[in-house]
Formats: structure tokens, sequence, C-alpha cells
């Protein structure tokens, strides 16, 4: 890694934290200068703008929950299995780092309706649809799971739903009564078992 690359990433990292304990919009590029003990003109040496710096910081937690769903494929034999590995994924990443879920939702509500070049976050997206659909393709060899016509659709109607979901319950405190009956993380556990039980065999 070449100095530049170091100061790079850690201005990444520095923002990321920044952006996870306060807020998208509540960080300006000179919070993140400062924070990082450079100047305002050295980080957009680095960076056009806050958008592609935020892009940048979601691209860098995509990676690292990426590592989360990869981790510990093989101890699961059953295509099944690591399907259901994958929905409790998002149900563990939200007991353990939910900030990443807001932050989610806040790098949605910023973004929408910006021409910013998203490609590198879409196609990273679909390695998560990969992990899937390898589970998938097991657990029909296997006989676990059960032959869905339109695979993608479910894959692509699941995962909304849950990680529509888990960015609600992060993002959003109590604000009826409602809101306060359930434990959040059962919530979720409803939800991917539904999904869950719809796909075994």
């Amino acid at each position: 890694m070449t100095m530049k690359d170091a100061k790079l990433n850690f201005v990444v990292e520095t923002a990321t934290e920044l952006f996870i304990k306060n807020s998208i919009s509540g960080v300006t590029v000179k919070d993140i200068a400062k924070e990082c003990g450079l100047g305002e003109a050295t980080v957009y040496r680095y960076f056009s703008g806050k958008n592609e710096l935020i892009i940048a910081c979601a691209l860098k937690l995509q990676q690292k929950v990426e590592k989360i769903f990869a981790s510990g494929e093989d101890e699961f034999s059953s295509g099944f299995e690591k399907i259901s590995r994958f929905f409790h994924t998002y149900r563990d990443i939200f007991i353990k780092k939910p900030e990443m879920y807001r932050f989610l939702s806040e790098f949605d509500a910023h973004l929408i309706g910006e021409n910013e070049n998203l490609d590198e976050y879409a196609d990273n997206m679909d390695r998560f649809k990969d992990f899937f659909m390898a589970a998938y393709l097991e657990g029909l060899k296997d006989n676990t799971v059960r032959e869905i016509d339109d695979i993608e659709t479910f894959y692509y109607s699941a995962t909304h739903s849950v990680l529509s979901l888990c960015k609600k319950l992060s993002a959003q405190g109590s604000i009826l009564r409602q809101d306060t009956l359930t434990d959040k993380a059962k919530e979720i556990s409803v939800l991917t078992d539904t999904l869950l039980y719809y796909l075994k065999k």
C-alpha cells in the first residue's frame, strides 16, 4: 500500500466513523478534514466532493459486511442451512452493528435523485446475490429447498424486505406505543423465518 493509498484509506475510515456517529447530513468535508488532521484542500485532492466520499464510505462498509456474509460458510452442510445463515446474518448485523443500517438508510435518502456513479457499489451488491444463488443451487441438488419459478424475483423481494425492515428499525426511534411492543431483532427473525419456511422443501 502506497502512502497515498494509506492516507486515502484513513480519510475514508475517519469519514465513515463520523457519518455513523453523527449523520451524513450533519458532517461536512471540513469536519472530516479536521478530524483527520488535514487541510480541507487535501481531502478534495482525493475526492471531488462530499458525495464521492460518501460513496467511498459505503463501499468500505459493503466490503466489511461481505466478509461477515462470506465467513463460516463451510460450517453448514446443506443448501438450506447456508440460505438460513444468509438471512440470519441480516439480523446478526442488526444486533451487533445497527449503525450500519442507519448509515445505509441515510445513504439512500442522501443520494436519491443525485446524478452519481454508483456502478461499483451496484456491482458489489451482486456478490450477495451470488452467495444466495450458490446456496440455492446447492439446496436444489441436496433436495433441501423447493424449486421456485422465478428465483431472481424471490431473491430481490426477500432481500429488499429484510433490508428495508433492518434500516427502518435502526433509523427510527419509537414514535407510537406500538413501536415498543416487540423486540426489534425478533421482528427481523419473524420475517426471515417466514421467507425460509417458504423456501424449505
